[in-house]
């Protein structure tokens, strides 16, 4: 019984900790992926592609004519029956089956390329909530240990061990700290709505982890041939420039040669004492609209889809990709220095330099360069990280996957 009272006690007296929830980036995406509204424009276009895909190659209706026939002064009814079943010619070439069939790469490919550039999304700005929410407790940590430090001095001073200006130096450095972490927080609310906005959720009060990714893989073979069968830009490109030759070829064909229409024809006379079969055929004969609109608009789109492949293809991938994980690589491995290397080691000597302070052995103005030393680099080290998730988002963009998925 005193366990849970304590317990309750506990919860009322510390709400934000004894509530507050912990997600990972990977738990983020997930929630992105199901509620982030890019998804369901791109589930749209998605759907408008394949319906495209299949008007493309379903054929036109056939039409019936029917016809009642009563002849003055016999008796009975007699009838006529025609049914017509149109034909272009790019049905009856087969073009217009893989103009569907280029519709529907199109659209797969896209949907895979605008869903990793949610994902990709989704994470730098994961990150920048994490960043900002690490700088905001960073500076106010500091903003703690200057005040600390400057109670120190004044004891030293008073004891005529230390200046007191070094005092005012550490007074200025609290302040300046406090509306650098005023600061902070005003971004940091911003980037928060805009990932609340792509997740459905608020993280007013959410601790977030830091991201944690794989290593860049160093085999850039490796990464072109994982490249050459994704969802990348350039090949979405390709299959728009599929697609786009195949809507015009199919423009084309139409407006040369008539539309066909074969024809079953039925009489029976109105006694019913004759009856009559046959066959015909009807010609839609392109005179005064040889498809110009459609071809008009078929030949804008190639010549855009072009322009772009060619623009985009100058450079080739191998040697992109190269570059783009060079950089990836660098970054992170720059980033994984401040973590593990450079930032234990200044916060160490800071740690040391307090304590000679404190016991005589150091001088204030010792102990605020180092302070500001490590300072410095804790806020280099988030940006590394920052720029290394950046670098790796652009990396996974040309190769069209995480680098995650990467065997």
């Amino acid at each position: 019984m005193n366990k849970i009272i304590a317990i309750i006690a506990i919860s009322a007296l510390f709400p934000a900790v004894a509530f507050a929830e912990t997600l990972t980036l990977d738990q983020v995406i997930k929630e992105s992926l199901q509620k982030n509204t890019s998804i369901y424009r791109v589930q749209r276009e998605y759907e408008d592609k394949l319906a495209d895909a299949i008007e493309v190659k379903t054929l036109d209706n056939p039409e019936l004519d029917l016809d009642a026939i009563r002849s003055k002064g016999t008796g009975g009814t007699g009838a006529d029956m025609e049914l017509t079943q149109p034909f272009k010619l790019s049905q009856l070439t087969g073009s217009r089956l893989r103009y569907a069939d280029a519709l529907g790469r199109v659209a797969d490919t896209e949907q895979k390329y605008e869903i990793l550039k949610v994902i990709n999304e989704t994470t730098a700005l994961y990150t920048q909530v994490w960043l900002l929410s690490e700088r905001k407790k960073l500076y106010e940590n500091y903003a703690d240990d200057a005040e600390k430090m400057k109670s120190l001095v004044n004891s030293s001073a008073k004891q005529g061990q230390t200046s007191p200006a070094a005092s005012h130096l550490f007074s200025a450095d609290a302040a300046k700290l406090r509306a650098d972490s005023n600061a902070v927080e005003a971004e940091l609310r911003q980037v928060r709505t805009d990932l609340a906005r792509l997740t459905g959720r608020n993280y007013q009060a959410v601790e977030l982890q830091r991201p944690v990714f794989v290593p860049v893989p160093g085999d850039t073979d490796k990464l072109f041939t994982f490249a050459e069968s994704r969802s990348n830009l350039r090949n979405v490109l390709k299959t728009r420039l599929q697609a786009a030759e195949r809507r015009l070829s199919i423009a084309q064909q139409d407006a040369t040669l008539p539309e066909i229409g074969p024809r079953l024809l039925y009489s029976r006379s109105p006694g019913g004492d004759e009856k009559s079969y046959g066959v015909g055929i009807a010609l839609r004969i392109p005179l005064w609209n040889q498809n110009d609109a459609e071809r008009k608009r078929a030949n804008a789109e190639l010549r855009q889809v072009k322009s772009e492949t060619d623009l985009f293809f100058g450079l080739p991938q191998k040697e992109v990709i190269d570059e783009l994980q060079q950089s990836a690589s660098a970054l992170q491995g720059r980033a994984d220095t401040y973590f593990d290397d450079i930032l234990p080691g200044y916060r160490k000597s800071y740690e040391l330099t307090r304590s000679m302070f404190r016991q005589g052995q150091a001088n204030a103005l010792d102990a605020w360069q180092v302070r500001e030393k490590l300072l410095t680099s804790e806020n280099e080290a988030l940006d590394a990280l920052a720029q290394a998730v950046n670098a790796r988002g652009a990396l996974e963009l040309e190769l069209g996957g995480k680098l995650e998925e990467i065997q």
